[in-house]
Order: C-alpha cells, then sequence, then structure tokens
C-alpha cells in the first residue's frame, strides 16, 4: 500500500519535441552574408578610385560634389589636397561601377559653374544643386590619373573643315563666336594663339561639314563682331548688328566671289579684313550643298501632283 502512494507521489517527466538545431546557424549565414554584401559594394559594385589634378577647384566640396557624366551621377568627390608644389589642387574621386570604362586616358574631366559667355548663360542648375564635375569620354589604356581641363571641350564634328584666320589684334572674337556666311551661322571659332613672330593672332576655326564647300581659296573674311555703322547723305547714321550674340561674343564672316576658286584645304590660312567691302556682300556664287534632311521640292518631283480621280 506504501508503495503504491510512494508511486503515485513521484513526479512524472513532461517530454517536450526540440525546436530544430538548424535554427542556430541562422545567426552565423546571416552574418557571412552580410559580409559578402559589403565585399560586393567595396570592391566588385564600386568603381576605381580616380586622382584629378585641377588648377582652381572654388565650389568644390569633399564628400558632397558629384562627378556626372549625360546628366547621371557616376561618382562623388572623396577628398581635395594641395599638391606639394601648391601649383594644383588633387581631387580623389570614387567612380561608380557602371563607370570604371571611364578611367581611361583621353577622358576629360572639368568643372561645370555658372559662367556668363557671349551673352548666354551656361550652368545654370549648378545655383541649386552646386558645381560638379563633367566627364568626356576617351578611348584610351586603363588609367587613375587624369588632368582636369579649365573649359568644356568641344564637341568633334566628323567632317569639319578646319581652317586659320589672321588677324592683326583678337578684338571681341573669342572661343565658340560663330562664323557667318550670309549672316547665317555656319561654324565657330574653336581657339586663337600668337603667331610664332608675335605679330598676329592665329584663330583656329571650324566650318560644319555641310557647309564646308562654301570656303575656297579665294574667299574673303572679315570682322562681324560689334555695331556696323553706315553714313547716308538723306538717312544719316545708321547701326546694325549681324545678332546679338555677335554684337556681345564677337563673330567672323566670309564670302566667296561669283567666280569661286578651288575648295579650301584642312589648315588653309586667310587674312582677316576689319571691314567688309560692300562689293563683297554682293557675291553670289552658286555652289552646290549637300544639307541633311532636306526635303526636295514637290514640283520638281515627278507625279507630284494628286492622280485625277476616274
Amino acid at each position: 500500500m506504501n508503495r503504491l502512494v510512494a508511486e503515485r507521489s513521484l513526479p512524472k517527466a513532461v517530454i517536450k519535441k526540440a525546436r530544430p538545431a538548424w535554427l542556430l546557424w541562422l545567426v552565423p549565414i546571416g552574418a557571412a552574408a552580410l559580409c559578402l554584401w559589403f565585399l560586393y559594394r567595396d570592391f566588385v559594385a564600386t568603381g576605381p578610385l580616380i586622382t584629378i589634378y585641377f588648377q582652381n577647384v572654388s565650389g568644390l566640396q569633399a564628400g558632397n560634389t558629384q562627378v556626372q557624366f549625360r546628366g547621371s551621377q557616376i561618382g562623388q568627390v572623396k577628398t581635395l589636397t594641395l599638391t606639394s608644389d601648391l601649383q594644383h589642387v588633387k581631387v580623389t574621386t570614387r567612380l561608380a561601377g557602371s563607370a570604371k570604362d571611364l578611367a581611361r586616358a583621353g577622358s576629360l574631366f572639368w568643372i561645370v559653374r555658372p559662367e556668363l559667355k557671349m551673352g548666354t548663360i551656361s550652368g545654370l542648375q549648378t545655383i541649386v544643386s552646386g558645381d560638379y564635375i563633367d566627364v568626356q569620354p576617351g578611348n584610351g589604356e586603363p588609367t587613375n590619373v587624369f588632368m582636369g581641363v579649365e573649359h568644356q571641350p568641344l564637341a568633334e564634328q566628323p567632317g569639319a573643315l578646319s581652317i586659320i584666320v589672321r588677324a592683326s589684334a583678337l578684338n571681341s572674337v573669342q572661343e565658340h563666336s560663330p562664323v557667318f556666311y550670309r549672316s547665317l551661322p555656319v561654324g565657330e571659332v574653336t581657339g586663337y594663339q600668337l603667331a610664332s613672330d608675335g605679330r598676329a593672332v592665329m584663330i583656329r576655326a571650324r566650318v560644319s561639314q555641310e557647309y564646308a564647300p562654301l570656303v575656297r581659296e579665294n574667299s574673303i573674311f572679315w570682322n562681324a563682331g560689334g555695331l556696323d555703322i553706315h553714313f547716308g547723305l538723306f538717312k544719316g547714321a545708321e547701326a546694325s548688328a549681324i545678332s546679338a550674340q555677335s554684337l556681345l561674343g564677337g563673330g567672323i564672316e566670309f564670302a566667296t566671289p561669283s567666280n569661286p576658286g578651288a575648295p579650301a584645304a584642312n589648315g588653309a590660312v586667310f587674312e582677316l579684313n576689319e571691314k567688309a567691302k560692300d562689293e563683297w556682300k554682293n557675291w553670289a556664287p552658286s555652289i552646290p550643298l549637300h544639307l541633311p534632311d532636306q526635303a526636295p521640292r514637290t514640283d520638281s518631283l515627278p507625279n507630284s501632283q494628286p492622280p485625277e480621280p476616274k
């Protein structure tokens, strides 16, 4: 009897199903996945660290200034430090992985700032977003060291005619000043420098491919900037300008005689006259041009009239 009472009073073990042992591996697996993500972000998805040297970096901020290409952010400035000779500023920039092909020899980097030139204002967006670095891709070997340029490089124009206009003084002509033919802009000034003897200014200009046939060996060039003032006996003084652009930023105009010479070659040199003669403006040679997307006249096409109803 006592034995039965003792057995009834003893506690009974309760058997419970243990949690799966694999749950214990979630913590190390998660930590390993996080490490892999950091490795991917820092060494795979992130592009190269490049160095750009500028003479003036006013407006740039470390950790804030962007590097952009085609309006999209592709990197960020990390550090700004002076070089040992105090002549340049070393700008260290981290590019995105998608922009790693921009780190090649021949790529050009410049700082976009608000700028007033030739009567127009560029870089207005930087007033709100701040100055940024833009890039023109190169096609050389991979590299991570670049020398920045001061201004945006001119876009290439395949087939354009490159000429040199020799002037006694630069006057109002600037880079990007237009080149006119019959008051129509057909090209632009790409640069200038003193002649080797220092007695003249050599102005480099280019004329677009479709208008290049207009430039002949006997073409005449003159300064088209500023105001053109004429005095008449009955009308008095009359002032005119080709355009507001030429009035503020200078310009060059040319004309070709009615008996045009041979087509000008790349590198041809012309003299810049201070003013145009009336007879030059009256020249009207017939020179065929191959203008792109020029719609033909309907009256010159066969069967241009709609068919009569039967």
